[in-house]
């Protein structure tokens, strides 16, 4: 059948288990639990919404880094980082609840609300723009940019980190992405910063000083 053929094609290890023994395919099912626990808690006490989330969970453990590795599947298999779709404004204001130390569960549970983007969170955002007096993104950008910008970040402090790829498309202007928040975990000798996700999995990439900006939790 075609999937017999995908796995000669690509050379897929394809591991047999016996049937009904839940201990054999522990390895995969340890994921699977992350999964399902970011998705109870996303729904937010109406399990029935899970269907509703589900792309957004998987999607979300996707582009986060992974302790064993020190990367994120997505860019393990692209060689790139995601373009996700929320800008500065709105990755500032728009999630409440990061903090250090916390679990993979609670980080893939916010990324899905970042994901959604819904419709509360829009409310509180425009609010919290407002009280500030802020009447637009393109006004906080030009007003924040230079306060906004450090030569020297330190460990423990919050940052997001500029998505580059974006800045070559011909659209840029409309587009600026930022991933995160990450925790500072040091300076290199190189003046790069090494990161790690807000659950404690350390990224094995520098990323230059240059695509850091502070990330403000309101």
């Amino acid at each position: 059948g075609a999937f017999e053929e995908l796995v000669e094609r690509y050379q897929i290890p394809h591991i047999r288990i016996s049937p009904y023994n839940s201990k054999a395919n522990g390895v995969v099912e340890r994921g699977h639990f992350v999964i399902r626990e970011a998705l109870v808690k996303s729904c937010e006490g109406n399990v029935d919404l899970w269907p509703t989330k589900v792309h957004h969970a998987f999607f979300a453990d996707k582009v986060t880094t992974r302790r064993s590795t020190g990367f994120s599947p997505f860019y393990l298999l692209h060689g790139v980082d995601p373009v996700l779709p929320f800008d500065l404004t709105e990755a500032t204001f728009l999630v409440h609840g990061f903090h250090t130390a916390m679990s993979t569960e609670d980080l893939i549970s916010l990324r899905i609300r970042q994901l959604e983007k819904r419709q509360n969170d829009l409310q509180q955002a425009a609010l919290t723009i407002r009280k500030t007096r802020l009447r637009s993104k393109a006004q906080f950008e030009k007003l924040y940019a230079r306060r906004m910008f450090k030569n020297e970040y330190q460990p423990g402090e919050l940052v997001l980190v500029r998505n580059t790829q974006v800045e070559k498309e011909l659209d840029r202007k409309a587009k600026p992405r930022y991933n995160g928040p990450y925790e500072v975990v040091r300076r290199t000798k190189g003046g790069s910063y090494v990161l790690k996700e807000m659950d404690g999995s350390v990224s094995r990439r520098g990323i230059a000083a240059f695509r850091l900006l502070p990330y403000f939790n309101r």
